[in-house]
């Protein structure tokens, strides 16, 4: 038990277990995955996915199959579910240290080898940080990925059966989480093989039918799966337009070429301002050790091709962080590189002292020089001034603490570990601070509920625009909620005259006043009855919205 809580992986458990218990599902996209899962516990096949009432092919059922799992064991809680998403986090640090420690085992073996750099590094990603706990595919996928790659090392073993049921078991749960990007995850690893593998060097045949049965096999289980649920069609809808339309002409989050590269500094924090190593240690690894071709193999390729991919988010990049986490870690080794925290230290007291003063900014908004022009000129609304006037001072505190004792302290900002830790707990008050200042604006239970009433009552229900299945399992929803675009809104209120329409959406500027309006988020959720939209002012349709398109995932 003592080994237990002196371990780091447990005090980084511990540091974000507050956010997993006390985080409620944000919107759009945690929402609506908690929808999805919510209408599959409702079906009775928990083969095809649905969301409002029509078929779901965005992504595979894994994700939806382990929330009900976690909802099995402790009711219909968020954070049952954000508890299951930080321990998948976990075992995802215990399946890259394990890896590393077969790919160097020489450095590796020792308390502070090449292993327990790479995963303090990873661990200590202010993005992984934030994401730890998310209810999204690519913390699973990411375990997946893992997974697979011990079937390479495995191949590199020469322990080709094992390899092959563990290669084809990680990439058929990632096709099952998140479809064919599984391949570009980890596939390429295998196909660069000779580069970083002897055993692929001098059996190159016998190293790519190991692959290529992996492949096959995880192909197989996932075109089974497919057919098994929608038939031909569903295969279409995933294979061709969710991954490939998604890769050479997104319909959402389109974004430049150069786009990774700007927000990848910001998303390996603190590791960018904490590393140093002179040019040598890089320029070394590049044609060095396995474990660091390894690397390079892992996260250069697939990172390419996702800059080249018209679709872009940041937690795309989530499975190939393990990757530059290990190859920073071998760069360590290097005699003169260093861990200086202290410019990570700077930045964490700027932030806090922001966060500090932000309710006083707000207060004092209009004699602030630079803040009063955005005040006048709308850029600032009052409904972020209310949610920046709300913060507790006391997160600012804590964060800017937590910089000082960098600064201060005369080891800990050149320990790689207590560096990581700093970030894993500023980070954790990040997401706690936004959870507090706009946590409660986030919950849609009442509206949900008075939806959920109206069509029980029988009584016409609409919203306005796309709604991402935002009420359904606030609501606990079991008839989708109808949506209808600018363009029908009044031949809707005219047919259902007792009816009522309800948006989240601002922007349509509808010129009559709604019968409730219910704060959410940075905005409003609005409710009229059908018959006050009728007989007042109507606004012509401009054309479908942005909003009014459900592919945006």
């Amino acid at each position: 038990m003592k080994k237990l809580f002196a371990d780091w992986r447990f005090h980084w458990f511990l540091i974000l277990l507050p956010v997993a218990l006390f985080l409620p599902a944000l919107p759009i996209d945690e929402t609506r995955y908690l929808s999805v899962a919510w209408e599959l516990r409702n079906s009775p096949s928990w083969l095809l996915l649905h969301l409002n009432g029509e078929l779901y092919s965005h992504k595979g059922p894994l994700l939806f199959w382990l929330i009900n799992v976690a909802w099995t064991a402790a009711g219909l809680n968020v954070w049952i579910v954000r508890l299951g998403m930080l321990v998948v986090s976990l075992a995802s640090l215990l399946l890259f240290e394990r890896l590393v420690r077969r790919l160097d085992p020489a450095d590796a073996a020792s308390s502070g080898g090449s292993a327990t750099r790479a995963t303090q590094i990873f661990a200590g990603m202010v993005f992984f940080a934030v994401f730890a706990s998310a209810i999204m595919f690519d913390v699973v996928l990411a375990a997946c990925v893992l997974l697979a790659l011990h079937g390479l090392v495995d191949f590199d073993e020469r322990r080709w059966g094992r390899g092959i049921a563990i290669f084809a078991a990680g990439l058929s749960l990632g096709l099952l989480n998140k479809g064919p990007v599984m391949l570009l995850d980890a596939g390429l690893v295998g196909l660069l093989g000779p580069w970083w593998s002897a055993t692929a060097r001098a059996t190159p045949l016998r190293w790519y039918a190991a692959v290529l049965a992996g492949v096959l096999v995880s192909v197989a289980a996932g075109l089974v799966y497919m057919l098994s649920a929608g038939g031909w069609s569903y295969v279409n809808d995933v294979v061709l337009h969710q991954t490939a339309e998604r890769m050479t002409q997104s319909f959402a989050h389109a974004r430049p070429l150069w786009w990774y590269f700007m927000v990848l500094p910001f998303m390996i924090l603190p590791w960018t301002l904490s590393l140093r190593a002179p040019w040598r240690a890089w320029r070394d690894n590049l044609a060095g050790s396995k474990a660091a071709r390894f690397a390079l193999c892992w996260f250069v390729p697939a990172f390419v091709l996702f800059c080249f991919a018209s679709g872009k988010q940041p937690h795309y990049l989530l499975p190939l962080l393990p990757g530059l986490a290990l190859y920073l870690a071998l760069v360590l080794r290097d005699g003169a590189a260093r861990v200086r925290g202290r410019a990570f230290g700077v930045l964490l007291v700027l932030v806090g002292v922001f966060l500090f003063a932000a309710p006083w900014l707000v207060q004092h908004a209009t004699s602030v020089p630079g803040l009063e022009r955005l005040v006048r000129s709308g850029s600032f609304s009052a409904t972020e001034q209310a949610v920046l006037g709300g913060i507790w001072p006391i997160w600012g505190a804590l964060i800017a603490a937590l910089g000082v004792f960098l600064l201060a302290h005369p080891r800990a900002h050149a320990q790689l570990g207590t560096v990581a830790l700093s970030c894993v707990a500023a980070a954790a008050l990040g997401v706690l601070t936004i959870a507090q200042a706009v946590g409660p604006t986030l919950d849609v239970t009442a509206t949900a509920n008075r939806i959920r009433m109206a069509q029980a009552a029988g009584k016409p229900i609409a919203h306005l625009g796309w709604h991402h299945g935002l009420f359904e399992f606030p609501g606990r929803l079991t008839q989708p909620l109808e949506a209808i675009n600018l363009g029908e809104l009044y031949a809707w209120c005219a047919a259902h005259p007792d009816g009522e329409v309800v948006t989240f959406y601002t922007k349509y500027g509808v010129p009559v006043k709604p019968a409730a309006e219910v704060p959410w988020r940075l905005g409003r959720i609005l409710i009229w009855h059908a018959s006050d939209l009728c007989n007042g002012p109507h606004i012509k349709a401009q054309g479908a919205s942005e909003e009014d398109v459900k592919n945006d995932e």
